[in-house]
């Protein structure tokens, strides 16, 4: 067996940036002698770190030691295959590239390697350039994975650390807005003065705008990471529109908007999750009243579509934004500009989490908007979501 051990050797050469860079580790393994020690000649000239093992046993040995990050493998071996060091080395490092050497003659054994799961071959006799250039590309494959992986782990981090951060502040702010209630509504008694009833008024309001927050980053990251799921109901969703429709009138009234909607006159029967369904509704619902000055208008309109597919329009006369920002304004903790974020309070999650909450349904958002003319925001959710809606069939004029 192979023993693995730490990444620790350096160069002393860095980055552009000032970083180390880690030396470049090549194991060559071949019974030809000459070939070996000349190919080492070439890498070693090209600043590699080189190896070099003339059979399966010295290669095991110089690869405990080594941890290569390459090895280039010749397929014959004297009486001994090369091929079985592809599965034995990576069953020892998992990352490790290996490309076989093979005559000719013997393409098929190239095929068995790809097999095998070697990255890639070289023909006998080896041309230096060709040599220097797939093993550059072995270089920048492992590159790519290592950058992925780095990624990979930062935003693992970055979700675990806002899923905890956002669960500890929940208990204390549940504290805060349920004793603020008690005391707005003088459950034990009168507060005394006016001012105080209306401070309790303000820290109960600006509690359940945090709570709102730290929800929506918990959904979101949830989202993320595949946890978010959702829970089929059987619903009319008239009523779950009208009803979001009637809680957020008082907050158009108090912006100085006009806020219409118009949905089915019979019921829109819907399997999906309620409370996520309230959710887009409302999430995009407030967005269209925070980006819409004074005097404008909101519509939301429901429609059950011809092709039994439901839809959510939100329809505003707001601020807008170019179409290149439309993909941006579905990144998550992402305010579009400097000036609309001193503007406009908020944390990037409402877009961004509705565009979630929907796929989860199995649908897309859309957006339409252009600059001072407004945005559109479409829900549109799949046919087999739609329960007991029937399309009626076109009349035809009757045959004689």
């Amino acid at each position: 067996m192979i023993r693995t051990v730490d990444k620790t050797a350096m160069t002393g050469q860095n980055r552009s940036d000032g970083t180390p860079l880690r030396e470049r580790r090549v194991l060559i393994v071949d019974d030809d002698v000459d070939l070996a020690e000349s190919l080492r000649d070439i890498l070693e000239s090209r600043d590699y770190k080189v190896a070099v093992a003339h059979d399966i046993a010295g290669a095991q040995d110089i690869a405990n030691a080594m941890e290569p990050d390459v090895a280039l493998l010749d397929v014959n071996l004297g009486r001994e295959n090369g091929l079985t060091l592809i599965t034995t080395l990576r069953e020892a490092f998992p990352n490790i590239i290996c490309v076989v050497i093979t005559a000719r003659a013997e393409v098929e054994n190239a095929i068995d390697a790809i097999r095998r799961g070697a990255f890639d071959y070289l023909l006998k006799p080896l041309h230096p350039l060709e040599t220097l250039s797939r093993l550059e590309k072995c270089f920048d494959k492992i590159a790519l994975q290592q950058r992925a992986e780095k990624a990979e782990a930062l935003s693992n981090a970055k979700s675990a650390f806002l899923a905890t951060v956002s669960h500890e502040l929940r208990t204390p702010l549940n504290a805060i807005i349920g004793f603020s209630e008690l005391m707005e509504g003088e459950r034990f008694g009168p507060l005394g003065a006016v001012r105080y009833k209306e401070y309790v008024s303000d820290i109960r309001k600006s509690g359940e705008h945090l709570l709102q927050v730290i929800n929506n980053i918990l959904d979101l990251t949830r989202a993320e990471a595949g946890k978010l799921v959702i829970h089929d109901d059987i619903l009319d969703m008239t009523e779950v529109i009208g009803d979001c429709v009637r809680l957020m009138q008082p907050h158009a009234v108090a912006a100085d908007l006009q806020l219409d909607s118009t949905v089915p006159a019979s019921p829109c029967l819907f399997r999906g999750d309620t409370a996520k369904l309230r959710q887009i509704a409302f999430n995009l619902l407030s967005n269209a009243i925070k980006f819409t000055p004074a005097g404008g208008l909101v519509e939301l309109r429901l429609e059950a579509r011809a092709d039994c597919a439901i839809e959510i329009l939100v329809r505003d006369t707001g601020v807008g934004m170019s179409p290149a920002d439309i993909p941006l304004a579905l990144q998550p903790f992402i305010q579009l500009d400097s000036g609309l974020s001193r503007r406009y309070e908020g944390t990037g999650l409402g877009l961004p989490l509705t565009a979630s909450l929907v796929e989860l349904h199995g649908g897309r958002l859309l957006l339409d908007s252009a600059l001072g003319q407004g945005t559109s925001a479409r829900a549109v959710f799949p046919p087999e979501r739609s329960l007991g809606h029937e399309v009626e069939p076109a009349l035809t004029p009757a045959v004689a």
